[in-house]
Parts: C-alpha cells; structure tokens; sequence
C-alpha cells in the first residue's frame, strides 16, 4: 500500500534523545493518597495533613494536604503547589466525591510524573507507554511477560480458580525482549489488576 503524500512529504526533526517511557518515572497518585487516607473528610476546609513517605516517594521531602490544594516540598527546597478538583460521581454523589490532580496545563488527571524536580502529567513530561514504542511482533511478548509476573506477584493471594485460569491461558509462551530500551525492570511489571481486587503494591 502506498504511503500517502502528505506523510511523504513530512519532515520531522529527529529527537536528539528518545522521550521518557511511563515506566520508568516516578509518579504521585491519587489513588495512592485515597488509600492512605491522607485527605482531610468533606467537612475539614481549613485543615492541612501532612505526610511524609520517604520509601514510597524518596523524590519528594513532604506533601501537606488539604482538600483545596496539594504542597509538594522537593528536596530542593522547592515547593510545587497542586490544585486539586473533587468528582462528584454516581456512587454517593456529593457525599463520596473523588479528588483529581490539576496539572499546569489545565488537564485533571489521576497521576502526576516527576522528571527534572517537577510534577506533571504525562503529556507535560513528553512521556510514552512502553507498549507505544513496541510493535506488532513485541507488543505481545511484553503483554505474556506482565501477566506472568502477575501471577507470580499474586501466587500468595487470594484469587478465583477461573481467573487464574484466563490468565495463564492469555499469557503467550514466554520469549524475550530484545530491546535496551524496553530492559528496565519496572516496564515487565503489571501496569493492571487484570480485573482483579486488591492493591498493586508493586507499582
């Protein structure tokens, strides 16, 4: 099939360096903080939590919390403040409303990427999926590698028969990735549940 004219007549600049893979940064999540319980309740305006994770996230000092805003304080000395946006969803309404981060470019998104002492969305950051970079032939192997890690992070939990089952039998027979790029360790972990409950403590 012949390639259309306007992508032939395309010049794109190549990148000097390749744009960073999701996989690889660190990230703040507000699923994370939820289940940490670090937000304030509905009826709380006026106060401020402070948390400080220094295994879950050595690249920040602290984080005060309110429900209005988030205060990042960097190692730097640099504090990065977050508006935060509530959800009010279907399940409880106004009574469980769900916290967003909001990001410099106006964008409410659930996690925020920290690269060059600085949080931001993933579009912000320039950043790419790991299966973004694969094609047709590796994206599968990846896929069969991030179930099978699954099954071995989950063998000591609880889970249904069948759902192990529909697991093993999607996973592909294991191959290799023969990729620099794609040889971190983060990028083979699960980046899902896979229809499963509990938490990704992994991640």
């Amino acid at each position: 099939m012949p390639m259309p004219p306007q992508l032939a007549r395309a010049k794109r600049p190549r990148r000097s360096t390749p744009r960073p893979l999701v996989e690889e940064l660190s990230r703040l999540e507000i699923a994370d903080l939820c289940r940490y319980g670090a937000f304030p309740s509905q009826y709380e305006w006026n106060v401020s939590y402070l948390l400080e994770l220094p295994f879950r996230y050595p690249f920040l000092k602290n984080l005060v919390i309110s429900l209005q805003n988030i205060e990042a304080n960097h190692h730097t000395g640099y504090t990065q403040t977050i508006p935060l946006r509530w959800l009010r969803t279907g399940f409880g309404g106004n009574s469980r409303p769900r916290p967003l981060f909001i990001c410099n470019c106006g964008r409410s998104v659930t996690k925020l990427y920290f690269k060059t002492g600085h949080l931001a969305c993933r579009r912000c950051q320039s950043a790419v999926y790991a299966s973004q970079v694969c094609d047709k032939c590796t994206r599968p192997v990846l896929q069969a590698q991030r179930r099978q890690w699954f099954l071995k992070l989950k063998a000591r939990t609880g889970m249904w028969k069948s759902t192990r089952q529909r697991l093993q039998l999607a996973t592909a027979p294991s191959k290799e990735l023969n990729s620099k790029r794609l040889a971190h360790h983060s990028i083979q972990l699960p980046q899902s549940n896979y229809r499963t409950r509990g938490a990704m403590h992994w991640r």
